[in-house]
């Protein structure tokens, strides 16, 4: 009874966190993780990725968490049609979007990435960081191998892939220092990395985020009206994401300052902000907001000196 019992929970969860493939528009398509932190339980997948069939071949953005994730991802892809991996595009340097870069790679994938991916994976913080998150996350990243960019991204890189038109564009700091966002001109379709949320708390507690820059990359992105936002997480959105993530921001800095002025400290700032912010029912706020209002509460002081 207990094994059958065990075979039956098995395969619910297996189901739950089973990956779909879809597509979203044209030729582009989709998976969609869940709304949660990595666990053995969802087996890391708790982000999207996204791939863009060309006339040349893929263009993958996202590598999701692992590289058992990355390959289910590159056979439902080859699934589409077997086509040359001819691009992996790293929106930044976070696990769920990076560690499953191998898979590409080894598929003969180009890696693009911000320049300041590059500068982490050289450090030893690198290195540190997996072995770490290897054994909080209970071995999930076991076989993961960092992957460096072959294309380094500092400002703006235009390429030309089959039909596609496509600019790969630095938006630092903001959600990490490492951020690119990628957008199909001939479409007006942006893919937004962890930059654009609806309905969903961000995560601006990175060390490297500024919540400040973060509102500017935000007016840069609604420049370039987009009809359609594919970000880390969510469904596909639309401009209007980019104003959820822009009021959230907003929010959150404009209260902290206004109670760090009045002499609060940071612990009677988040139960101020816990009990009266509009956004406290949103997916992942208790997950996230402390962390944002601790990183925003110590930048405001840098903020001065700028």
């Amino acid at each position: 009874m207990k094994k059958i019992f065990f075979v039956v929970l098995l395969l619910i969860v297996s189901n739950t966190f089973a990956m779909d493939l879809k597509q979203f528009y044209k030729n582009m398509y989709m998976v969609r993780g869940v709304d949660a932190m990595p666990s053995v339980e969802n087996r890391g997948f708790m982000s999207n990725a996204y791939a863009i069939l060309t006339k040349e071949g893929w263009i993958v953005i996202d590598s999701l968490s692992t590289p058992e994730l990355s390959k289910e991802f590159y056979d439902e892809l080859m699934k589409v049609k077997k086509a040359p991996i001819k691009y992996l595009i790293i929106t930044h340097y976070h696990p769920d979007h990076w560690y499953g870069a191998s898979t590409f790679k080894q598929a003969g994938a180009t890696v693009i990435a911000h320049k300041k991916l590059n500068e982490f994976y050289n450090s030893p913080e690198a290195k540190m960081t997996l072995e770490v998150s290897n054994q909080r996350f209970g071995g999930l990243y076991k076989n993961v191998k960092l992957i460096p960019a072959d294309v380094e991204v500092s400002d703006k890189k235009d390429l030309k892939v089959g039909e596609y038109e496509i600019s790969i564009i630095s938006m630092t700091p903001a959600h990490t220092n490492n951020d690119i966002v990628v957008f199909v001109k001939n479409e007006k379709v942006l893919f937004a990395g962890d930059l654009v949320y609806i309905n969903r708390i961000p995560f601006a507690g990175d060390r490297g985020a500024s919540s400040k820059n973060w509102l500017k990359v935000l007016n840069e992105m609604k420049n370039l009206n987009p009809k359609i936002i594919l970000g880390g997480h969510n469904e596909p959105m639309d401009i209007k994401a980019i104003d959820f993530t822009y009021n959230y921001l907003e929010y959150t800095r404009s209260t902290v300052k206004k109670l760090k002025e009045q002499g609060k400290s940071l612990d009677e700032i988040k139960a101020y902000i816990n009990q009266n912010s509009p956004y406290k029912n949103y997916v992942m706020y208790d997950v996230f907001n402390d962390a944002n209002v601790y990183k925003i509460y110590n930048d405001l002081d840098l903020e001065d000196f700028e």
